[in-house]
């Protein structure tokens, strides 16, 4: 329940956010097409056109949370949080097609240029409109990291952005006013470019977003150490980590526990982490365990061997789920290789055959596994 309501307050907020951008935009739109068409400036009706996609950037972002928040159903039953994802990504095409626009306009402005003129109201209007496009961008911004939304952080982004864009127009249109030097193509061709490099770098995040990137590395360093908090926890592993959308994320983990632990000790323990990290992170984690052996000189030998193969491969970033079943002569572990390796599976045949000279009693069964997390 509080979980509802707090996905609930937060389509609110960024709805509300969503509209009071539109509302701003809107008044930008028409006050700049106004002075633009009246002093044949195409540096500011380009700017008047960038505002216009941010309004309907906002109202893509209202419609993507709206979708985003429907629940899970039977064919997507880890919800639609990512629609949240593919709005950003359709913001960001919007951009990239005002700014091919812009420039074929700017360059054309620059083959064929027109004369402009402006008078002192007009420079006063795109001021303020610097003004209002900061305060705007600080806002939205601020609303996008409260509420962890992806679009709503681009379009804070993009006004401050913008705020930079329309200082270079008002600087063009004074130099026009004060002193008949007429750069507004140029700067145009500028502000095209600087147009689609922002559409370019939120598609690229959007992308990863999509693709899966490896996890923060400050939330993964804060859930280990909270798992590790719990009694009987020798070591955190393999934690993945996969986001399907703002504040729906779901992960899994391996823990190390002694094993004279039962099923009845173990069972409690991983619910408990699991219902922590609920709590805490709003992650739904899936806890599963290796077992830890209890000290013994064959064990520390075989161990201590392993580590002396493994350190002759500069690319080994970790072992673990290291066990050893003294009574039935089994070895148990992992390896985590880093990218760099370009054949991790020959890598680990020769290692386990260097273990099979050192241990040629015992049989291994040993995996490669991920990088996922550091």
């Amino acid at each position: 329940m509080i979980l509802q309501e707090n996905s609930a307050a937060r389509n609110r907020g960024i709805t509300l956010a969503s509209i009071k951008g539109i509302i701003g935009n809107v008044v930008l739109v028409i006050f700049k097409m106004i002075v633009g068409l009246a002093s044949n400036s195409i540096a500011i009706i380009l700017d008047a056109v960038n505002n216009l996609t941010d309004v309907l950037s906002s109202v893509l972002t209202i419609v993507g949370t709206k979708l985003a928040a429907k629940g899970a159903d039977k064919e997507h039953p880890f919800g639609h949080g990512r629609i949240e994802y593919m709005t950003t990504m359709a913001i960001a095409f919007i951009i990239l097609g005002a700014g091919i626009g812009s420039l074929k306009e700017s360059i054309e402005k620059i083959l064929h240029p027109e004369v402009s003129t402006f008078d002192i109201p007009s420079l006063a209007i795109i001021a303020v409109a610097i003004v209002v496009k900061v305060v705007m961008g600080r806002y939205i911004k601020a609303q996008g990291e409260k509420y962890k939304s992806d679009a709503l952080v681009a379009s804070g982004i993009d006004a401050l952005f913008d705020a930079v864009i329309t200082f270079a127009t008002l600087v063009s249109a004074a130099l026009v006013f004060f002193f008949d030097f007429d750069i507004q193509g140029y700067v145009g061709a500028a502000i095209s470019v600087l147009i689609l490099k922002a559409a370019y770098d939120i598609l690229k995040e959007m992308y990863n977003h999509l693709l899966g990137v490896r996890a923060d590395d400050n939330l993964v360093r804060e859930i280990k150490e909270t798992i590790a908090q719990h009694p009987n926890v020798g070591g955190v592993y393999d934690l993945v980590l996969n986001s399907y959308g703002p504040g729906e994320t779901i992960g899994s983990v391996h823990i190390t526990v002694p094993d004279t632990m039962t099923m009845a000790d173990i069972h409690p323990l991983t619910k408990g982490i699991a219902v922590h990290i609920y709590k805490k992170f709003g992650i739904a984690m899936t806890v599963g365990v290796y077992a830890e052996n209890q000290p013994s000189v064959e064990v520390l030998e075989i161990r201590q061997a392993l580590d002396q193969v493994v350190s002759l491969y500069t690319n080994v970033v970790q072992v673990h789920a290291f066990y050893v079943q003294e009574e039935k002569k089994v070895i148990y572990y992992d390896i985590i290789f880093d990218f760099d390796e370009e054949d991790p599976h020959g890598t680990l045949e020769k290692i386990k055959a260097e273990m099979q000279k050192r241990c040629p009693e015992y049989t291994q069964f040993a995996i490669v596994d991920t990088d996922f997390s550091n």
